[in-house]
Formats: structure tokens, sequence, C-alpha cells
């Protein structure tokens, strides 16, 4: 077991070498792909019938996991666990309702498809999502910033 323990703490410093807008886009990547897939697990329960409930069906569901991997394995933030997950609470609640109103004009306007719809709005929410995740939610302190360097 301890093994196992070293190999991931091995792995994990490696991975924190990596830029940290590197680390955003490949965690992100995963993040999207996971909320993508509850999105359409939804939306076919619902026949293709129902892409706004299907959006936040995958919205609640996929907010936990993605605080965790942006916390540990993007911006490596230390305690503040209830200030930061209202901090990302915050900025994917504003992104959410920028979702389902580009959503719902992507559909209308552009393409009849949600599912290639969705794909298009999470690229835009995501440019959006590291911008206000980094200034916002995951904001280090003076002494965060000193520990990392």
């Amino acid at each position: 077991m301890k093994t196992l323990i070293n190999i991931y703490l091995s792995i994990y410093h490696y991975w924190l070498r990596l830029p940290e807008q590197i680390r955003f886009i490949l965690v992100g990547g995963y993040n999207t792909f996971f909320s993508y897939c509850l999105y359409a697990f939804f939306l076919f329960l619902s026949d293709n019938q129902l892409p706004q409930i299907a959006l936040f069906l995958s919205f609640i569901l996929s907010s936990v996991n993605s605080y965790l991997t942006q916390k540990f394995y993007v911006f490596n933030t230390r305690g503040n666990y209830i200030k930061e997950f209202i901090g990302c609470i915050t900025v994917w609640s504003l992104s959410y309702f920028f979702n389902i109103v580009l959503l719902w004009a992507t559909t209308t306007f552009w393409i009849d498809n949600p599912y290639i719809a969705q794909i298009i709005c999470l690229i835009l929410i995501a440019v959006l999502n590291y911008i206000c995740l980094k200034q916002i939610a995951f904001k280090k302190t003076v002494a965060e910033k000193s520990h990392n360097e």
C-alpha cells in the first residue's frame, strides 16, 4: 500500500510542475467530458425533449467533482474549503445562467442539434471559467504565492 501512495505522490508532484494553464485544460477537459456525459445521459432519458433539465442535473452532479479536481489538480490551494467551494459555485452559477442563454440562442438561431450546441457552449464557458475561478474562487493569498514559488 505504501508503494502505491509513493507512486501517486511522485506522479502528483510531477503533475504540479506542469504550467497551471495546461493543468486547467487537462482537468477542465476531464470535467467537461464528465459533465457532458451526464448532460447527454439525462437528455437521452428525456428523449431529447428537456435540454434545460438535463443541463441543470448535470450541473448539480458535476459540481463537487469539478471543485475537488480544480482545487487539488489545477490551483493546488490549501484549506479554505468552504470559501473556495462557495466561490466555485458562484462562478459556476453565473456560467450556468450564461450557458442557459447561450444554449437557448444556439439551438434557436443556429444549430437544431442540442448535443452539438452544448459542445460549442462548453468551449466558450471553459474560457470564462478559467479566468473567473483563478481570480475569484482560487485566488491565492500572498503567503500561498510565496509558498508555491
